[in-house]
This record gives C-alpha cells, sequence and structure tokens, in this order.
C-alpha cells in the first residue's frame, strides 16, 4: 500500500470504536464495508507499507476465546510473509483479554511485536485518539519489542499485564504490577523490561484452544455458598472464578463459609481460582486466615497476575490439562502448577514486589 521498503506490517481489523463511525442518529455503529475503516488514517502508509485484513468486525463486548483463537491462527499463519510486525485493532473494553490470549497462543518463541490498539473516540472527533493511536502502533510495530504488547496513548504495556482503568480517559490502560514496556514521545523509548528480536530462534509453537465452561464470581457480603455450591458435579461447568475482596480472602464463617465449597470442589476435580476485585498483586500471597483457609482447602492462588489474565490463563491451561486425561488428583496438581508458573512473563514466580521479575521464561 506504499512504497516504503523499510517495513511491512500486517494490520488486522477486528472491531471496535477505533473503527466506528455515527450513523444518523449519533449511534456508534461499526462501518458496513470493514475496509472504511482505513479512512481512519489515510496517510497510515507513510509509517510502513501494509497489508489489510478485515478479519472481524465486532463490538469488542462480543469477542469469545474462538475470536481469540481466530486472531492467533491468523498471525501464526502469516508469521512468515514478510512482515516486520503485526497490529491489531481491536475495542477497548475487552483488549486486555484478547491480548493476554494471544500472547498465551503464540508462547514465549514469539519474535515479532504483535501490537494491539483501539481508542476511547471515534475518528470523526478532530480531537480524539483514533488516528493517533494506530500510526503509534505501527511505529511500535517496526521495533525490535517481541512480545504481544497494548499500544494505547503514550504507552506501551505488556499485553497481558495490563488492565483497562478508564472509560475516557486517553489513557484508558495501566499496568499495576509490571513496569511499562515503552513510552512514546517523539521516538519509541523502550525503557522497562521486555523481550527483544533475535535472530536464529525457535518457531513459534501455537498452542491456541481455550477451554469453555468457566463460571466467575464477584464476592459480595452475605454471598451464599450454595449459589456457587450448585455449579460442582454440573458437567457444563469446568472451573469457577472467585474474585476475592482482597489479598485472596473469602468469607469463612457466619453460615457464608466458602472454605466447604472449595473443599469439596477440590474433591470432585472441579479447580476454582482466587482472583481479585482490586488491581493485579492484590491476591498475591495473603496473612490473613480467611485466605490461607481458602489455599489450604485447594484454591488456586494467581499471584499478581491480572484478574483479566488469570482468567484467559485458565481457559488456556484447561484446554491442555483436560486433554491429557488424567486422574483427578492429579489433574488438580497439574492445573495449580501449570497456573503458578510464568510462560509469557505474566506473573511473578519468586517475588511480591510489584514489577519484581516476571521476564519471559
Amino acid at each position: 500500500m506504499s512504497t516504503n521498503s523499510e517495513s511491512k506490517i500486517c494490520l488486522i481489523y477486528t472491531g471496535g470504536t477505533i473503527g466506528m463511525w455515527p450513523d444518523d442518529d449519533g449511534t456508534l455503529v461499526p462501518p458496513k464495508d470493514p475496509r472504511d475503516f482505513l479512512k481512519v488514517a489515510p496517510d497510515l502508509s507513510r509509517v510502513a507499507d501494509f497489508d489489510f485484513i478485515p478479519l472481524m468486525n465486532k463490538d469488542s463486548t462480543n469477542m469469545t476465546p474462538a475470536d481469540w483463537t481466530t486472531i492467533a491462527k491468523t498471525i501464526y499463519d502469516k508469521r512468515h510473509n514478510g512482515y516486520t510486525g503485526f497490529v491489531v485493532a481491536h475495542g477497548t473494553d475487552t483488549m486486555h483479554f484478547s491480548a493476554s490470549a494471544v500472547a498465551f497462543a503464540l508462547g514465549r518463541n514469539l519474535n515479532f511485536p504483535v501490537v494491539f490498539t483501539g481508542s476511547q473516540t471515534d475518528a470523526s472527533i478532530a480531537h480524539g485518539d483514533a488516528r493517533t493511536n494506530l500510526m503509534r502502533a505501527f511505529m511500535v510495530a517496526k521495533s525490535d519489542i517481541a512480545e504481544v504488547v497494548i499500544c494505547f496513548g503514550n504507552d506501551v504495556f505488556r499485553g497481558c499485564r495490563a488492565q483497562k482503568r478508564d472509560e475516557s480517559r486517553f489513557d484508558a490502560f495501566e499496568s499495576p504490577a509490571f513496569p511499562n514496556i515503552a513510552y512514546i514521545t517523539k521516538v519509541i523509548n523502550a525503557h522497562g523490561p521486555h523481550k527483544r528480536c533475535q535472530e536464529n530462534t525457535e518457531d513459534i509453537e501455537l498452542v491456541a484452544e481455550f477451554a469453555p465452561g468457566i463460571c466467575q464470581f464477584s464476592l459480595i457480603p452475605g454471598l451464599e455458598s450454595n449459589f456457587i455450591s450448585r455449579m460442582i458435579g454440573d458437567e457444563t461447568v469446568l472451573g469457577i472464578i472467585l474474585q476475592s475482596f482482597g489479598a485472596g480472602n473469602v468469607p469463612n464463617d457466619n453460615g457464608f463459609s466458602l472454605i466447604p465449597v472449595i473443599k469439596n470442589a477440590s474433591k470432585y476435580g472441579m479447580p476454582i481460582l482466587i482472583t481479585s476485585q482490586f488491581p493485579a498483586n492484590a491476591a498475591n500471597h495473603t496473612d490473613y486466615l480467611p485466605g490461607k483457609e481458602a489455599s489450604n482447602a485447594g484454591a488456586i492462588p494467581t499471584g499478581n497476575m491480572t484478574s483479566a489474565c488469570a482468567m484467559v490463563k485458565f481457559r488456556w491451561v484447561l484446554a491442555q490439562v483436560l486433554a491429557m486425561n488424567l486422574s483427578t488428583e492429579d489433574k488438580m496438581a497439574k492445573i495449580a502448577e501449570m497456573m503458578n508458573r510464568s510462560y509469557i512473563g505474566e506473573l511473578d514466580e519468586d517475588s511480591n514486589e510489584i514489577g519484581g521479575g516476571g521476564g519471559i521464561r
């Protein structure tokens, strides 16, 4: 699409505000022709030569695990087509879920940038961020950052460490437990820890399946334990996530204890994950009795993963472990072991310090 011979980018469009336009009554809607997305930045070819793939045309609230697989397989299938990097245009509501999923699917041998971006405003807003974010994402896709990242506003985050924090600000994402990979000024200042492109690396081993059947409960005071216990034994439910109040703590007395539920689920072979309703790092290791009792009962802590990444990883791990046909005891042990292992720098294995460790292993 241009004569720029320095770099070639694969631009994958999946939908989101960045490609939407207001209709006659002002409602933002996806373009009827996905190729109209290119009107967002008509001078994009000044940054790099690129191919355009209109893969989907969705509001990101409608993204599913099957879509994560489709995005990852598309990148995998085109990885040897001469691209410097890939840019994925995506809605902001679930971008951090998709970025985490694609990172797990492509794995630690990824050797080029995969850059997710989107916008808070549609392209009709003159002072908005649609064009800016897309242009900056192209610049990051030309860099030597060999990770799945989210490029938004002035920041570049490790995709599996990011989470959305605001619905209107242009700096809509944050990385609460890991340093930003880069900060964008006139150039890309890659100051944070990250994996760089290397020569003669092993090829990607695509692992892009995500299990269904995950049920998540955000804990509230007075939540009746039978609401959760009903899930145990339901063949359509393969795992449960409890979003705890804080540092992995769940109720343990006054008739609302979830400890018996966790014990029963563990015996039955249904894994229960503990995340947090607060930013990453809150569900790391707890010194409180309710949290320790939950872990001792068989609940699996998620360290300093974001809640979104923990859910995505849970689906990714379950898809692999369930295919192994293990005994109940071995299955539960394998799930716990894999959830607590860092595959793509998604958690700190050996440190509770924010920003400590977390490299790609």
